[in-house]
């Protein structure tokens, strides 16, 4: 990975921009976390080494934390394009919840890949999944909310008249408009809140060697998303070339 000063500022550059050059860097972190958990599962690692350990666990945090910030300053310039997102793959967009991945895919990916728990753990995992499920099921609830909420219904009806809008109509749909906004704007923001405080919630339960094993999953299954969404666009394209 690139020494932090030579990482681009994301409030400086166009995001799809940014984006880019922040999943060339998300592979070198998997590779990493991917080395540093096969030498502790060799018992390559030493005492002297937990510090060096904590560095890079710090090192991921960062990463996701320069993503979280620059996704923050597009959700407040167009919050409407986080339920369409042009950096994703048509594939990624369709695994979306209000603008990123749902906060119990953590739990799931914790639950497949971390099989040393404890007791203790495990029941405090528990807890964390019985608080994080009933935020999300309140998110969802404000989400349907706006969707069939009568300013939505507005919208879509005055947009059907199309040219036809006086001055005035213009002006009340573009009001609305910027209701919708808002509303989207307070959702992703509260989404992600909620997302990052349930990822750090679960590292706080694991172990240093847990939270290795963690955080791979979540980079790995990115990063495998990604590439199964440009994936399939690149074999629709080549079935469209063929007729």
């Amino acid at each position: 990975m690139p020494p932090a000063n030579s990482n681009p500022n994301p409030n400086t550059e166009p995001f799809e921009t940014f984006f880019r050059g922040w999943l060339v860097r998300q592979e070198e972190v998997r590779q990493l976390l991917l080395q540093a958990t096969t030498e502790r599962d060799c018992d390559k690692a030493r005492e002297d080494e937990e510090a060096r350990l904590q560095g890079l666990i710090g090192r991921v945090v960062a990463h996701y934390a320069e993503y979280y910030k620059a996704k923050l300053r597009v959700v407040r310039e167009d919050a409407l394009n986080m339920f369409e997102p042009p950096w994703f793959t048509l594939f990624e967009r369709n695994l979306l919840w209000i603008g990123g991945f749902k906060p119990g895919l953590a739990l799931r990916l914790v639950r497949n890949y971390v099989t040393n728990l404890t007791e203790e753990q495990t029941r405090m995992m528990e807890d964390v999944r019985t608080e994080m499920a009933e935020e999300e099921r309140e998110l969802a609830a404000e989400l349907e909310k706006v969707k069939t909420g009568p300013t939505m219904i507005s919208l879509v009806e005055m947009a059907t008249r199309g040219r036809e809008r006086s001055n005035g109509e213009r002006d009340e749909v573009d009001e609305q408009i910027e209701i919708v906004k808002l509303a989207v704007e307070t959702l992703v923001e509260c989404a992600d809140y909620l997302r990052c405080k349930t990822a750090l919630k679960i590292m706080d339960i694991l172990n240093p060697s847990q939270n290795l094993k963690f955080l791979l999953a979540i980079t790995q299954l990115q990063l495998r998303v990604c590439n199964w969404g440009l994936q399939r666009e690149a074999e629709s394209r080549n079935d469209n070339g063929r007729h």
